[in-house]
């Protein structure tokens, strides 16, 4: 479920309407409320230049026993499509340790890799919420369904930069 911030604005003195900051205790506590409700939510940020890849990020999956996903260079839409499926699985009672390889959200010749975040930049919310964080990155393949570890990967490697070691590191 994607989590979207109210627009805040505020009238200047002409009585246009000005862009605002929100409160951040409000957006963490609506926040809350999405996870509370469909018991995940996914946020979205970066995509500001070509070395500031976008990247999607559940809340909420740590309810379940497990640990939050990020993904990072895919469009959001398709960011939100894989987390919500991780999401959906995770609800029926699925696992995605770091390390493992799985066609579960894709089809056969597309596997994805989970790998342990270690650099939790792009996680902030969660930690203002929850204090720490233990996450995955989901790590997409090519078009030709080669993961960015492999000999013969297409995409450059900032277009999904790992946020931790890849398997077997």
């Amino acid at each position: 479920m994607r989590f979207r911030r109210r627009s805040s604005s505020r009238p200047d003195q002409t009585g246009a309407e000005v862009p605002g900051e929100q409160d951040p205790a409000q957006v963490l506590g609506d926040l809350q409320r999405v996870v509370d409700r469909f018991g995940w939510a996914v946020l979205h940020g970066g995509g500001g230049g070509p070395d500031d890849p976008r990247w999607s990020h559940t809340v909420g999956l740590h309810g379940f026993g497990h640990p939050e996903v990020v993904v990072v260079g895919l469009p959001f839409e398709a960011g939100e499509t894989y987390l919500n499926l991780v999401g959906e699985a995770v609800r029926a009672g699925a696992a995605f340790p770091a390390g493992v390889t799985t066609t579960a959200l894709t089809d056969a010749s597309s596997p994805v890799v989970f790998i342990r975040v270690e650099d939790t930049a792009r996680l902030a919310v969660l930690e203002q919420l929850y204090g720490s964080v233990d996450a995955l990155q989901l790590v997409w393949p090519d078009s030709a369904g080669r993961l960015p570890w492999q000999e013969g990967h297409r995409n450059p490697a900032a277009a999904q930069p790992l946020l931790g070691p890849r398997p077997g590191e």
